[in-house]
């Protein structure tokens, strides 16, 4: 096996999930369980029926790459050659790294907690990464100030999320700010920043969360549709960024892929196509936050309160390891979570709240139960 690869471990999301039993209460794998509108995917039977199912132009369907660009209407990325179309929200992560990064030079600072596989596929690469960890007492919020004080001489990305997996924190304006203005006084060749915004439709304050890229030119955002519109099957994802490093994104993405799903990528068009198509589940998450922080509250677990995406960090009684607590709720109160420890938040459980409505008040006071008997007497 290429050392690279034995030396990264499995997903420990992945292998929580497949513990599951059929009777499981699942607060694990970030799955979206409300069923997806069938419009688009009328839309797109239609399109094949006329046109069957060719491969696409490399970087995608012009007209979609046009939508992606024209909706989110990011400074100077407001153009369809400023998008690439990829087989998810993973794909253009990897391509952002993989276009931009030399191995055995470059570093990757990550920001943590954070997905497990933006540092996975940096190590993959045989790329450097470190992690700079929000404070946990502050409950994980987001920091400029501490990420630029963690840049080395070597760093040439830093990666975040917002809203984050698995936080459900969001990068407030100021602190969007802040760092564009540190990064961009830093002497030498750019930092850039690739800003996971995969949940930017999910959140719970008037307004959307803000972007890196509205405020700094060297960033780069990933999304797609799977969490919004509950397609994660439909593998469509996006990469926006500058000109000058799209070029390189789309080479790669020919030669790993060739194109995205003709199929999902007229499906998408349908929605970027029609008003509020992306933000019409947001409404829906509303009320089974309010029910998991409300059961959370009864069973006096600490957490952190989610600002956007549909997961939440929950504190363990006096820091206990997260994956042999998890193990042991799934054993015993037949409920999954995901151990904290694959975010870099050990002593934490990341639960994530798409389960059913009618589910999550007993699943919190079953996960509570097993907690509680773990503890020393």
């Amino acid at each position: 096996m290429n050392p690279l690869l034995a030396d990264i471990p499995p997903s420990l999301i992945r292998e929580l999930n497949a513990r599951k039993r059929p009777d499981s209460i699942d607060f694990g794998l970030g799955e979206p369980t409300f069923a997806p509108e069938l419009a688009s995917f009328e839309a797109a039977m239609a399109w094949v029926a006329a046109h069957g199912c060719p491969y696409s132009p490399n970087p995608g369907f012009h007209e979609l790459r046009e939508a992606i660009a024209r909706h989110y209407a990011l400074p100077d990325l407001d153009r369809a050659e400023h998008v690439c179309v990829t087989n998810g929200s993973q794909e253009a992560l990897y391509l952002a790294i993989k276009a931009l990064l030399a191995p055995g030079t470059d570093e990757v600072l990550v920001v943590s907690p954070s997905y497990p596989l933006y540092a996975k596929l940096c190590q993959m690469e045989g790329i450097a990464v470190r992690e700079v960890s929000l404070s946990a007492e502050d409950g994980f919020r987001p920091d400029a100030e501490r990420v630029l004080a963690a840049l080395s001489p070597r760093t040439r990305l830093v990666v975040l999320g917002s809203p984050s997996n698995p936080t459900g924190r969001t990068w407030p304006t100021a602190e969007l700010a802040r760092l564009a203005r540190g990064l961009a006084a830093r002497p030498g060749q750019p930092v850039w920043v690739l800003s996971d915004e995969v949940y930017r439709e999910i959140y719970y304050a008037p307004e959307p969360p803000d972007s890196i890229a509205r405020h700094y030119p060297h960033a780069l955002v990933a999304n797609s549709l799977s969490k919004s519109n509950a397609l994660t099957g439909m593998r469509l994802g996006w990469l926006l960024g500058p000109s000058e490093v799209m070029a390189g994104v789309i080479k790669v993405h020919q030669f790993i892929t060739t194109a995205a799903s003709t199929f999902s990528q007229r499906l998408a068009l349908a929605l970027f196509q029609e008003p509020g198509a992306l933000a019409r589940m947001r409404e829906r998450y509303g009320p089974q936050r309010a029910e998991l922080l409300a059961a959370l509250e009864r069973a006096g677990l600490r957490h952190v309160p989610p600002d956007g995406a549909f997961y939440c960090l929950v504190r363990l009684p006096d820091g206990a390891p997260s994956l042999e607590t998890a193990l042991s709720i799934l054993a015993e109160a037949n409920v999954v979570t995901i151990p904290g420890v694959a975010f870099g938040a050990e002593g934490w459980l990341r639960l994530s709240f798409v389960a059913p409505l009618a589910l999550i008040g007993p699943g919190v006071e079953r996960m509570a139960g097993a907690i509680a008997a773990r503890r020393p007497a």
